[in-house]
């Protein structure tokens, strides 16, 4: 249901890359597909940006492993309850409340997941070395000098009509084709709102700066892992509520912005539409259900 949630499984990297993958997913298929691969994902990711030594990929791995078999036992079924219990709800109007609400409670299982996760991250973060702290660091500096030189380019070419194409196309996945009117009115909502580009590029950058300042101190003082595991959650936290009142009141803006757009999509759904975002919700609480009770990749026959 949320229109920005490709840059929401960005924004963390590699620490909350598998906190993302499991809860928000590209396509039906991509829960499971995505579940099943996902420590082999997390390795490959954390790799990239530091460096691991065989021995911190053997715990990864086997971290991630752990990880997933209480997530499978513990919270998949929540899931696929939580998602028909949205669906439920389609059949009325759908105010900008419900969908901020809808979004509280997939933050809410995302902090679960983190929480569950902080331990084994500070205890990978205790074996870092400075080197590997350096690469991260470079690596983030490295990845949003791209993402500013790509924001230059666009600069005076992306006009209103583009911010309607990548709403609409994202608004698609979930209804299907929309129609001239409701292209129109997404028009009118996109013209009075800012363009978030430059202020998702800042606000990701903060947050990279914070991880690898978490990282850093882990690395240089060296606490107990009682300790390097509240600095963690701390920072999870951080994500969601920023200590800056200014960071706040922004992402709170766009958040509201954001519900007020999907909310209006939603009550402009035809019954064609409608029913294509039941199907949607409905793929994806049956895929949570089946690897829930083991189901996962469908098996070639023979």
């Amino acid at each position: 249901m949320r229109i920005d949630s490709k840059s929401r499984c960005r924004a963390t990297r590699c620490l909350l890359v598998l906190a993302g993958a499991l809860l928000v997913a590209a396509c039906n298929t991509g829960v499971r597909l995505g579940y099943s691969y996902a420590d082999t994902f997390l390795s490959y990711s954390i790799d990239g940006y530091v460096g691991l030594t065989p021995e911190q990929d053997q715990f990864v791995k086997e971290r991630t492993a752990a990880l997933l078999a209480w997530h499978r036992s513990t919270q998949l079924r929540d899931y696929a309850q939580f998602i028909e219990a949205t669906r439920r709800k389609l059949d009325g109007p759908v105010s900008a409340s419900d969908v901020l609400a809808f979004n509280n409670e997939v933050n809410a299982r995302l902090a679960t997941l983190g929480d569950r996760a902080a331990p084994d991250l500070a205890q990978l973060a205790l074996t870092l070395t400075p080197e590997q702290v350096a690469r991260l660091r470079r690596k983030f500096a490295s990845d949003n000098s791209k993402a500013r030189r790509e924001l230059v380019q666009l600069a005076g070419k992306e006009n209103v009509d583009d911010r309607v194409r990548k709403y609409a196309e994202r608004a698609e996945f979930w209804l299907g084709p929309l129609n001239r009117e409701q292209i129109e009115s997404l028009r009118g909502a996109v013209t009075q709102r800012p363009a978030n580009a430059t202020w998702w590029i800042e606000e990701r950058e903060l947050r990279q700066r914070e991880l690898v300042d978490v990282v850093q101190r882990i690395q240089t003082e060296r606490p107990d892992e009682a300790t390097a595991t509240a600095w963690i959650r701390a920072y999870f936290a951080r994500l969601q509520r920023p200590v800056d009142a200014a960071r706040r009141e922004r992402m709170q803006e766009f958040r509201q912005g954001n519900a007020e757009l999907i909310a209006q999509l939603i009550n402009s759904a035809t019954a064609e539409q409608k029913a294509h975002l039941s199907r949607r919700l409905e793929g994806f609480a049956q895929d949570f259900a089946a690897l829930a009770v083991g189901g996962g990749l469908p098996q070639p026959p023979g």
